[in-house]
C-alpha cells in the first residue's frame, strides 16, 4: 500500500519571493504551521516552518546555544511583538525557510510516514522521486482521518 490514500493533493504553497505577510496569512486561513517553497517548475526548495517566524521576532540572544530563559529586559508587550511582526512582513519566505528534513514519494508506504510523524515531523512534503516536484502533503491529521474511514 502506498501513502497515496493518506496525502493530500491540494494545499497551500508558496514561492521563494512571496513575502512572510502573506505566508502568515495563508498559515492562518489554512489551518497549517508548516508551508512547502516551491520553484517556478513546483519542485519542492524549502519549507517555512512556524518555529522559524517566531524565532524571527526573539532577540538573537535567545537563539543563541539553549538561549537566554530570562528575557525580562526584552520588551514583552504584545504591541512589541506586533511591530517585530510588521518589520519582518515583507521579508521573502526564502530567507526564513529551511530545507526540508524529511520527504516521503507517493509509494512510501502508510508505516514510514507514521514513523516519521511519530518521531517528529509533523507536516511531511510528498514529492516525485526523479522530479522533486511537490504532490502533496501529510500530517498526523492526514493519518488519523485516513485511519477513520
Amino acid at each position: 500500500m502506498s501513502c497515496a490514500t493518506i496525502y493530500r493533493t491540494e494545499f497551500p504553497s508558496l514561492k521563494g519571493d512571496d513575502v512572510v505577510g502573506e505566508a502568515t496569512r495563508r498559515m492562518l486561513t489554512s489551518f497549517v504551521t508548516d508551508l512547502p517553497v516551491v520553484d517556478d517548475d513546483g519542485r519542492l526548495i524549502g519549507i517555512l516552518k512556524l518555529e522559524r517566524l517566531l524565532a524571527s521576532l526573539l532577540p538573537k540572544g535567545a537563539l543563541i546555544g539553549f538561549g537566554m530563559d530570562d528575557l525580562r529586559f526584552v520588551s514583552d508587550s504584545l504591541d512589541h511583538l506586533r511591530k517585530q511582526m510588521r518589520a519582518v512582513a515583507d521579508t521573502p519566505v526564502r530567507q526564513l525557510m529551511v530545507k526540508a528534513e524529511h520527504v516521503v514519494h507517493p509509494d512510501t508506504s502508510p508505516v514510514e510516514i507514521v514513523l516519521l510523524l511519530y518521531r517528529g515531523a509533523s507536516n511531511v512534503p510528498v514529492v516525485e522521486p526523479d522530479t522533486n516536484r511537490l504532490v502533496g502533503m501529510v500530517s498526523a491529521r492526514d493519518v488519523l482521518s485516513a485511519l477513520q474511514q
